[in-house]
Order: C-alpha cells, then structure tokens, then sequence
C-alpha cells in the first residue's frame, strides 16, 4: 500500500525515529534525577546517622559524669557518718572508669569515627 509513497515511509520512519531517541532522552533524564536524589537521601541519611551517634555519644558521657556526681556525695556522705561515729571507712572507686574510649568500643573500630 505504501510501496510508491517513499515519502511517507521515510517522513513516518524518520518520525518515529525522532520519538524513540526522545523518549529514550526522557527516560535516561528521570533515571539520572532519580540516582541524584537517591545519593542525596543517602547523603543526609548519613549525616543524620553521625549527627544522632554523636548525640547517643554525648548523653552516655552527661549519664558517666552524672555517676561519678553522685559517687563523690555518696562517698561524701559516707564520710560524715564515719567522723560521727569516729570510724575510718576506705574510699571506694567506681568501676567504668573515666578513661574508658566509647569510640574503641565500636565492632568497626575508630576509623568508622573518622571523617572522609
């Protein structure tokens, strides 16, 4: 049917032609934005994961410094009923120890702190 219509086979073909590589643009163009925001989302997911180890890392030192507050009035306290009662009671120490490194506890080890 088309067989002597050369033109309109080539303008149809050019045509569609013209189609595919659009859609195939748009396509690549939705693929591209889509990678773009799923790098952001991860970006600010990290972000987010640091910023609440950090706050998970300050509360647990706040809980240790409030610990040893309280040791020192306890042991204070135990002082002042020793001298009352004219007894020498031995100070004692609290068994967390001030030095411990919160960051070498990690399974990953310090690098996982260190930023990139």
């Amino acid at each position: 049917m088309f067989a002597h219509n050369t033109y309109f086979v080539l303008a149809v073909n050019s045509y569609l032609n013209t189609m595919g590589v659009a859609v195939s643009s748009i396509v690549l163009l939705y693929a591209t934005i889509s990678e773009i925001r799923d790098k952001q989302v991860a970006a600010m997911q990290e972000q987010r994961a640091q910023e609440d180890h950090q706050h998970v890392v300050e509360m647990h030192q706040l809980v240790l410094e409030n610990m040893d507050f309280q040791h020192e009035e306890v042991e204070r306290l135990k002082q002042i009923l020793a001298n009352i009662h004219g007894v020498t009671i031995p100070r004692t120490r609290l068994p967390h120890g001030a030095d411990t490194d919160l960051q070498a506890l990690h399974k990953r080890g310090r690098e996982r702190f260190e930023r990139k």
